[in-house]
């Protein structure tokens, strides 16, 4: 059986592998698929997610979807330095979240001006990775390389959720530099590919503004509503494998590892405030539980032009109770693509998939259940412009 890994890469891996609504606050699986092209490559892709998460609050109000619509870029080039050694920048978004809770409940002020009273977060995120692959030989590759990533977050409590705190704002933007390595294999002949790929923490130390209400009451009003703080983002492990079983079909399984149980982002005033008032410092947001993501699919080339993949996907969740900016346990899902080669260096993807949502309770980090969120689901819809020459 012989088999073009450049068919593999490029055809069936789906294009919305890219982003997702999944554990935390991640909405990138952060794939480097194009440091596995040949020749000259880049792409640039687009991606619409839509959420779907309702709920009710503990005094039986109805929560309306709050999980609101967010679309994101990707893009990355490829190119070969010399026979052994390559240069891939790649661009996503790794993070993020977009929350907005409306109507009559307890996540809604009833004391403030109506473009001021709803609990809402928006965090974005963008990040740049760098890397450099030696192959040792004609089938192991060590590749690595620094990521630059942006991390901007903006969040307003309100409502009788957060008791003392209703009013809180917290905004903070900051870059920082973390690192990728990782190995792979690669048999062409046999379709066969396989990666592991480490990306490490990122620590950003940034002036963090907050409005404490909690601190207005403790300390008097007499405090600095600008201080220094930090916010890791996690590490992550991800292990790709795919082969071919003939000539125009191939199977493929990714495995994505994040320690989410380790996170917890402290605000130096809610941290101060929450101890002098409780004993103990409360963070912002935390999770419970690490995830782990598996994609299983199966891709295959119907003309010399088009192919296509399906997949089944299934996230852990990070916990149940969830934090209210993201009050789902895992899902389960399933995705379909399709690629067109335009001609023999450009090509266009296709791709949608759709979730089912694990039921969660909603929580505050004092652990205090304050919803519970039933019957989620979501969709993904996404496009990739690919270009590639040898």
């Amino acid at each position: 059986m012989k088999l073009n890994q450049k068919y593999l890469i490029g055809a069936i891996l789906s294009v919305c592998a890219g982003q997702t609504y999944a554990a935390g606050l991640e909405r990138s699986p952060q794939q480097i698929d194009a440091l596995f092209e040949s020749g000259t490559y880049a792409e640039v892709g687009y991606t619409h997610i839509s959420p779907d998460v309702t709920g009710k609050d503990t005094s039986g109000n109805n929560i309306s979807d709050m999980a609101e619509d967010f679309q994101s870029l990707n893009y990355a080039v490829k190119t070969d330095i010399n026979p052994k050694l390559r240069l891939a920048v790649i661009y996503d978004e790794p993070f993020g979240a977009k929350v907005k809770f409306e109507g009559d409940n307890n996540f809604i002020a009833t004391n403030r001006p109506a473009a001021d009273a709803n609990t809402r977060v928006d965090v974005k995120s963008k990040n740049i990775t760098a890397l450099l692959g030696y192959n040792l030989n004609k089938n192991v590759m060590i590749y690595g390389g620094p990521a630059l990533q942006q991390l901007q977050a903006d969040v307003h409590l309100r409502g009788l959720t957060y008791g003392p705190n209703s009013g809180y704002n917290n905004h903070f933007d900051d870059i920082a530099v973390g690192w990728v390595a990782g190995l792979s294999y690669a048999k062409p002949e046999m379709g066969i590919l396989a990666s592991l790929t480490y990306r490490s923490e990122v620590e950003h130390k940034a002036t963090i503004k907050e409005d404490v209400p909690l601190a207005d009451i403790v300390f008097a009003g007499d405090y600095s509503h600008s201080n220094s703080g930090t916010i890791t983002t996690p590490e992550s492990i991800n292990l790709n494998f795919q082969t071919g079983l003939n000539a125009t079909t191939a199977v493929y399984a990714k495995v994505r590892y994040v320690p989410w149980g380790d996170f917890a982002y402290y605000p130096p005033v809610l941290k101060a405030s929450t101890t002098a008032a409780l004993g103990k410092g409360l963070p912002l947001v935390d999770y419970s539980e690490d995830q782990t993501s598996v994609e299983l699919g199966v891709g295959k080339r119907l003309t010399p032009k088009l192919a296509i993949s399906v997949s089944g996907l299934w996230d852990s969740g990070a916990g149940d109770p969830a934090p209210t900016l993201g009050p789902v346990n895992g899902y389960w899902g399933a995705g379909l693509a399709a690629k067109y080669n335009i001609n023999q260096k450009l090509a266009f993807s296709l791709g949608g998939r759709y979730m089912w949502f694990g039921d969660a309770k909603g929580e505050l980090s004092s652990r205090q259940v304050v919803g519970e969120f039933e019957d989620n689901t979501g969709y993904i819809v996404g496009m990739k412009l690919s270009y590639k020459s040898k």
